[in-house]
């Protein structure tokens, strides 16, 4: 289907603004191209978020062929829908059929261009916000990594530092355990002997004793205060020590936090930064985009007003195929055709092949007893006065419809008192038979003849494939030489039929 224009009837009216309407007209094609991109980058980002949780692998082929559709589903709306509302005004179709078109063509005109206004103008800051670059950050990597040699080595110093206090007194500690042991010792050295000469002498010296045992209690007592106070000594050492490693990492971590305060304050400027960039030129795009917007609509308006001015008129032109189905029907069509051909073929031989039925046997006499019935005669004799009244039983015969010309005594039967005959008479003679085809060619004689041509029909075509196969050297099947009998045997059948019955008419 082609559009055609007729030339510009009022050529004054169009040389005056032919150059302002085709750059209007261009103007309106690039305004609708900067619409349709803000308004693919905007229900692509939709429509990707929302497919990523059900298609995580293919969210991104969806989103594109979504956001491509609805795109031209509004512009190409747009580029059709805008001029028809133009000339809807210019043209005044307000009337009939007109006003219903006129209506539904304003409504849908207003929809696709609020839904192209607002996605445009929404969606400027999501595409300025994807192009602009992201704010460089900084990271605590620096300050992390001194924190962490700071804290190994505070930590390898103190490691050292209590292994070196603790061998230092624990070697003070066994001194003064042996010191203290030799004291006791002597101490106990000196008990001993005082025990040993009361047995020399047989003395008693428990004086010495007891002063020897007091001894060796003093002994062990200066030992224990000797052996705690080291061991104080070592614990406050150790006790200094730790609290002198763990001055030393607070300030190493105080250090770090600042450092990281510092990274984290410079980070939040620059991506407040960022967030002003993105607001100042995604609401310049977005008004921008609107601006598009209506300079699209006025090039639709001034482009339907130039024409309409200059005489300028449209015409449909059809082809066939236009008028045609789809392609699409038209090769289903073709399909099922062919489908049904095919199938319909395969039945049709598969029928052929089939053996006829066989020939029918004799079917035997039914009688209906309830069809005879008496027939009563009255007789009465003349020159009596009582009537008497004689009863004759007819003779009984077979049921079943016999013609005049197969049973001569059919004429006096009782059949003949309920099927009255008009008889020929001298003065009115029996009209001539007339030679047609109902005359000698009765509607059994034609189904007959009609069967026998066909059974001759499948005989001749089995007949050609046995010749075939001799042809071929190849032996006849079975099932085709079974064929080629039973079809002889119907035609043989139906052959004699027919002259029996052309014998019984020539007869008759």
């Amino acid at each position: 289907m082609k559009s055609l224009q007729s030339a510009p009837k009022e050529r004054a009216f169009f040389d005056v603004y032919a150059r302002l309407a085709r750059s209007i007209k261009a103007s309106g094609l690039f305004a609708q191209i900067v619409s349709g991109l803000t308004e693919v980058g905007g229900i692509y980002a939709a429509a990707y978020t929302a497919l990523l949780p059900v298609f995580p692998t293919l969210a991104l082929y969806f989103a594109a062929a979504v956001a491509v559709i609805g795109t031209a589903i509004i512009e190409l709306g747009l580029r059709v829908l805008a001029p028809q509302t133009v000339d809807a005004i210019l043209y005044r179709r307000y009337k009939g059929l007109h006003l219903a078109m006129t209506i539904s063509i304003w409504l849908l005109t207003a929809v696709l261009f609020t839904a192209s206004g607002l996605l445009s103008f929404r969606n400027s800051k999501t595409i300025v916000n994807e192009f602009t670059p992201e704010a460089t950050e900084q990271t605590t990597a620096q300050a992390d990594s001194i924190y962490q040699a700071e804290a190994a080595r505070l930590a390898s110093a103190w490691a050292n530092d209590s292994a070196r206090i603790v061998e230092q007194y624990a070697a003070q500690i066994t001194a003064a355990q042996t010191a203290g042991a030799g004291k006791v010792n002597a101490a106990k050295r000196e008990l001993s002997n005082w025990y040993n000469r009361e047995r020399r002498t047989g003395d008693s010296y428990g004086t010495q004793k007891d002063r020897a045992r007091q001894l060796i209690a003093d002994r062990e007592a200066e030992a224990a205060a000797a052996l705690a106070a080291l061991k104080a000594q070592e614990a406050e050492a150790l006790s200094t020590a730790r609290n002198d490693y763990k001055a030393e990492l607070g300030t190493a971590q105080a250090d770090r936090r600042t450092a990281a305060g510092e990274v984290k304050a410079a980070n939040e400027a620059a991506a407040g930064e960022r967030a002003a960039t993105v607001a100042a030129y995604g609401g310049g795009l977005g008004w921008f985009t609107v601006i598009c917007l209506l300079v699209f609509a006025a090039s639709v308006v001034l482009d339907r007003i130039h024409r309409k001015g200059s005489g300028i008129t449209e015409t449909v032109e059809l082809s066939q195929y236009d008028v045609n189905p789809p392609a699409l029907v038209e090769a289903w069509e073709a399909l099922r055709e062919r489908v049904q051909y095919a199938l319909r073929s395969k039945i049709t031989a598969f029928a052929e092949k089939t053996p006829a039925a066989p020939l029918p046997a004799r079917p035997a006499e039914l009688y209906d007893p309830t069809q005879l019935a008496n027939i009563v005669i009255n007789l009465q004799v003349e020159g009596e006065d009582d009537d008497n009244t004689i009863y004759i039983q007819p003779k009984r015969r077979q049921i079943g419809f016999k013609t005049a010309g197969t049973d001569p005594e059919a004429a006096n039967t009782s059949r003949a008192l309920y099927n009255a005959r008009t008889p020929h008479t001298k003065h009115e003679p029996e009209a001539p038979e007339q030679h047609t085809k109902s005359s000698y060619e009765t509607p059994d004689l034609r189904h007959l003849k009609q069967r026998l041509k066909e059974y001759k029909k499948r005989l001749g075509k089995h007949q050609q494939k046995a010749l075939r196969y001799e042809k071929e050297g190849k032996p006849v099947p079975k099932r085709t030489a079974a064929a080629l009998d039973n079809n002889a045997q119907w035609v043989e059948h139906y052959a004699n039929l027919i002259n029996q019955a052309e014998a019984t008419k020539r007869k008759a």
